[in-house]
């Protein structure tokens, strides 16, 4: 029953992680780094402000270092459709950026779980170094097309209406449609602590998932041995009537 659950938690999570790119014919917009980028300013908790396509709540990053060359990124959130069923939970979906070229940190790698496309391009396009930060990321998924998103982020759950406005024009300078923002919604957020469903997508998930799966099936092939096995012991008392 847990791995049925873990499965459609999954699912949740994978609709709303595709829902949140918009699709496009062509390539990926070329769309430029910060320059002199210091990761170093982009760890710890940000608050997502707008991002494209989404029906998210609460939607916040947190970057974590995992070597020079490494971060962690965990997106926490909660989910539309849960929110819905008025089930109170917190969502969390953890994915790693690779930084190819140190001297170039603001390009990097990133890499999620539940993406079975590949590494996607991850650009740091713009930030004050404390305030706020904007991230576009894009992947090509045919050579016809590809799937972007962008996020503002800030370190409150507000960010000036002026701010946003240039960080939209710069994006808009890469050549990139504007228009798919969404607002995301930074109230009445349920913490961790309060909420009797916290659903966490890392790498000890899939491990859960299929730990949990052989669990039933090794369940099921034992039920079923033990019923061949009081087949076969009537059978034999009854062939020595």
């Amino acid at each position: 029953m847990e791995a049925v659950m873990l499965l459609l938690v999954l699912v949740c999570v994978s609709a709303s992680t595709v829902s949140a790119h918009d699709w496009e014919l062509g390539s990926c917009s070329k769309v430029d780094p910060v320059p002199n980028f210091n990761t170093d300013n982009l760890l710890g908790q940000w608050y997502v402000i707008e991002q494209f396509d989404t029906t998210s709540t609460c939607l916040t990053l947190n970057y974590t270092r995992v070597s020079a060359t490494q971060l962690k990124v965990t997106k926490s959130r909660q989910l539309v459709l849960l929110d819905s069923l008025s089930i109170e939970h917190t969502n969390s979906y953890t994915g790693t950026l690779d930084i190819p070229d140190v001297n170039n940190a603001g390009k990097m790698l990133a890499k999620w779980l539940l993406n079975i496309i590949g590494e996607i391009d991850y650009v740091v396009f713009d930030t004050d170094g404390e305030t706020y930060a904007a991230i576009y990321d894009c992947q090509p998924v045919t050579t016809l097309g590809h799937r972007q998103s962008a996020a503002i982020l800030s370190r409150t759950p507000s960010l000036p209406a002026a701010t946003i406005v240039e960080i939209k024009q710069k994006l808009q300078n890469f050549n990139v449609n504007t228009n798919n923002f969404d607002k995301i919604n930074q109230r009445d957020c349920i913490r961790r602590g309060d909420s009797g469903l916290n659903i966490d997508i890392d790498e000890d998930t899939f491990k859960n998932l299929i730990s949990g799966a052989s669990e039933s099936f090794q369940t099921i092939a034992t039920q079923v041995r033990n019923v061949a096995r009081t087949v076969a012991n009537v059978t034999k008392q009854l062939g020595s009537l």
